[in-house]
């Protein structure tokens, strides 16, 4: 009886050694989405949060327009073109077919308006139009939208049109869609704007407007969705980038080749609401807060404050604490004169779950650069103190 005993306890210990642990303990719920094709990203870190097959080449349709509107938006930036510029429609523009409005060979079309009608309507014709009056040319706008794929990391990408038509050599991924997103969320006062109209018109002077439906369904439907672009065609299926905001937590998610409008907005709504159960944002500086100091070269003045202009948030995970911050200041060498807010150096903030954000830092106060007269008053003082 002892030796039985002896027996089943020593069983029993061998199973609770060498016995695999429940494979459920600590694993993410199954998300159990329709397409197998998706990517969850957090913009500002550009973390990805969750993702299946998302460096997959697919056909992206009109979510290839991402591209376009960031290169007008970038252009705008730099003051190459303007949103106040009258485009002129050429013929080529004008005969794009597919989802448009219908321009005139020669039509006038503010810029503003063009790029309206790709945000909300998706138009090809508009999106022709402002390449080529962007780049000289079609072509050269596409081969222009390509060498920013490449900038950008978008390693699965390569683009043979501006409006997303489908061709053996067009193709992107889930992955490279969310990049794009990113660098367009940069410009979200203006991309978000128009993205997130259900309907616009153009052409409101004249006696026949036109009126913009945005193909994205989702918009009103869930709570903080306020972007970004859809695609179809029949091979690429039902594609969207979709961002929302929550509580101070933006997402961008990308579902493609979906093979109908509801099951495309169902794993969109799953992979966000994913997102948002996870993630919080904090707020570690307060704007305006001096966070350290630096000394500065070739000036009575020994050191000065850095300081951060606007609040400085960062998206964590809900169980991750500030204390646990990773932050530093980085700060070159600095030689007076300097003034009042200029920039002088990078904050970076990393957290436990390794998402990643930088900062502009500026000067507290300003830095006169040092004079013989004044070293020599300075010594003076010194003496005689």
């Amino acid at each position: 009886m002892k030796h039985f005993f002896l027996v089943n306890i020593i069983a029993i210990l061998f199973l609770l050694i060498f016995s695999p642990l429940p494979t459920n303990v600590s694993a993410e719920p199954s998300l159990e989405l329709n397409s197998p094709y998706y990517v969850l990203i957090e913009p500002k870190s550009k973390k990805v949060i969750c993702e299946s097959n998302s460096k997959e080449k697919l056909y992206p349709a009109s979510m290839t327009k991402m591209m376009g509107m960031l290169l007008v938006l970038e252009s705008i930036e730099k003051g190459k073109i303007h949103f106040e510029d009258e485009v002129v429609c050429s013929e080529y523009a004008s005969s794009m077919g597919g989802t448009q409005i219908f321009l005139e060979p020669q039509e006038k079309m503010k810029l503003e308006d063009l790029f309206k009608a790709v945000a909300i309507n998706s138009a090809n014709d508009a999106i022709v139009c402002l390449g080529e009056y962007l780049e000289g040319s079609n072509d050269a706008f596409v081969s222009k939208m390509n060498k920013r794929a490449q900038e950008l990391g978008m390693k699965n990408t390569s683009f043979k049109n501006a409006t997303g038509f489908d061709d053996k050599e067009h193709y992107t991924c889930p992955y490279d869609m969310g990049l794009v997103a990113c660098e367009l969320l940069k410009y979200e006062d203006v991309v978000l704007k128009y993205s997130s109209l259900k309907e616009a018109y153009i052409r409101e002077s004249s006696s026949s407007p036109f009126w913009l439906v945005n193909t994205n369904k989702l918009l009103g439907h869930y709570e903080g969705l306020d972007g970004l672009k859809t695609g179809f065609t029949n091979d690429a299926g039902y594609n969207l980038c979709a961002t929302a905001k929550r509580n101070g937590v933006r997402l961008i998610s990308v579902v493609m080749k979906e093979e109908t409008i509801k099951k495309r907005s169902q794993d969109t709504c799953k992979l966000l609401d994913y997102g948002f159960s996870l993630l919080k944002s904090e707020i570690v500086f307060n704007a305006e807060q001096i966070i350290s100091s630096c000394q500065i070269r070739n000036s009575l003045t020994k050191e000065i404050g850095i300081k951060v202009k606007q609040d400085i948030k960062v998206i964590m995970n809900k169980d991750e604490k500030i204390d646990d911050l990773k932050i530093e200041v980085e700060i070159p060498l600095i030689e007076a004169p300097i003034k009042e807010d200029d920039i002088i150096g990078t904050l970076k903030i990393t957290t436990p779950s390794l998402r990643t954000y930088t900062f502009d830092v500026f000067a507290s106060e300003e830095v006169e650069k040092i004079s013989y007269g004044k070293v020599f008053l300075n010594n003076l003082k010194i003496i005689f103190s």
